[in-house]
């Protein structure tokens, strides 16, 4: 490695960063269960079936990568994958003893971790963003599901039919509240619920799908296309008027994604809307849709794009292809960093090192080729890492 690539990467290695999409931790994160099989695997796959996690993520590349990480950070002689994984779990529950929220704050002071950005509808058995903050002692900020909301909505109704405005007044009411205590965004999983072809459906439409309604059914689980549809593109229009981003699931995730329908480029009517767009939009996690999501951001003021899922389960190679892809296309000030971390702190530590660690790959490449200039690097680097999510979320502003 020459002299130069050496500097440009150790130039970004100790810059801040702002987790702009994470987690909250489950309850119990400092014990992991059997040392043969650690809880902290299904971090590593979107897989729920018990074969998956017995075997399939042992032997990816990216969880080998994490073991390897987490060996060198707990002072483990790096090992076999197999011999490694059960040493690795017992040199973390000693560094873990009795004081875990000091071991949870070694981890992201590590990261370099200096704000979190926590969607809050992840999880049952997730601490609230305030223990979150205590534990790992910096600012956590909330974003708030708006199909989490509108299922709230519903719910509140009990055996009483609702109709059309009822519902849209109290969905613009509980967001609007959300906003005025503190929430700082908006995200969607409709890609989970019914794709993202999500075109605007009229006030008819609307009043059918709740006259056919469910009320039960949806509360528990909002999936009617044309009632997703109108939250989305109600939340789109407040989060416009109040100038806070709306992010949406984008690709890859459980497996009850059909990914086909997660493709990003199917937002566009959204994007190009007089009433939405001016709507902040960031795209989560877009594999294998980067390419898509960059070039949605290159044509698209209000449209950002983040890559957090992808990072920690594509490992060091597929995170750096990721990272050059997306900058093939997307502007370097709309690109975020974030971890998708959840449950476990090291998996906000690995997110947010290995995004840092590819980064300054990828950099490094482009100097090494004479297509940017060594000066170019940090003030690129701080913006990715820290500073457009800064911008973007208003983070300079009281919490």
């Amino acid at each position: 490695m020459s002299s130069r690539v050496e500097r440009v990467i150790a130039s970004v290695a100790d810059l801040p960063a702002v987790d702009q999409h994470c987690h909250t931790l489950v309850a119990g994160w400092s014990v992991l269960g059997d040392a043969d099989a650690p809880a902290w695997r299904r971090c590593f796959t979107e897989a729920v079936r018990p074969a998956s996690l017995a075997s399939d993520v042992a032997t990816s590349l990216g969880y080998r990568e994490f073991l390897r990480a987490m060996a060198s950070f707990l002072g483990e002689v790096a090992r076999e994958p197999i011999e490694l994984e059960a040493r690795v779990v017992s040199r973390r529950a000693a560094a873990v003893g009795d004081e875990p929220d000091l071991y949870a704050r070694r981890l992201f002071d590590d990261a370099r971790i200096s704000t979190l950005l926590v969607d809050t509808g992840y999880g049952s058995q997730a601490s609230t963003p305030a223990d979150f903050q205590r534990t790992v002692g910096r600012p956590v900020r909330t974003i708030v599901r708006i199909e989490s909301v509108a299922e709230g909505c519903l719910a509140a109704t009990g055996q009483r039919s609702i109709t059309r405005l009822a519902f849209t007044g109290a969905l613009l009411e509980e967001l609007d509240r959300a906003v005025a205590a503190g929430a700082i965004g908006f995200k969607s999983i409709a890609a989970y619920r019914a794709g993202l072809d999500l075109p605007k459906p009229s006030a008819s439409q609307v009043a059918g799908a709740f006259r056919r309604l469910d009320r039960g059914a949806q509360a528990r689980r909002l999936d009617d296309r044309v009632i997703v549809a109108h939250v989305v593109w109600t939340a789109a229009r407040l989060a416009a008027a109040r100038g806070v981003p709306l992010q949406f699931h984008v690709g890859f995730g459980d497996e009850d994604v059909h990914l086909p329908a997660a493709d990003p480029s199917l937002l566009r009517p959204l994007f190009r809307a007089p009433s939405t767009e001016e709507c902040p939009v960031v795209l989560l996690h877009n594999h294998p849709f980067v390419d898509q999501a960059a070039y949605l951001a290159s044509i698209f003021p209000q449209v950002h794009l983040d890559l957090s899922l992808t990072i920690p389960l594509l490992g060091g190679a597929g995170a750096e292809r990721a990272i050059a892809s997306a900058l093939a296309l997307c502007p370097t000030t709309k690109l975020l960093a974030g971890s998708d971390g959840h449950s476990y702190p090291e998996m906000h530590w690995r997110g947010m090192r290995l995004w840092r660690e590819a980064l300054g790959r990828v950099l490094a490449a482009e100097v090494a080729a004479g297509r940017m200039d060594e000066a170019e690097v940090e003030p690129t680097a701080r913006g990715i890492l820290a500073g457009n999510s800064e911008r973007v979320y208003r983070l300079q502003g009281p919490a």
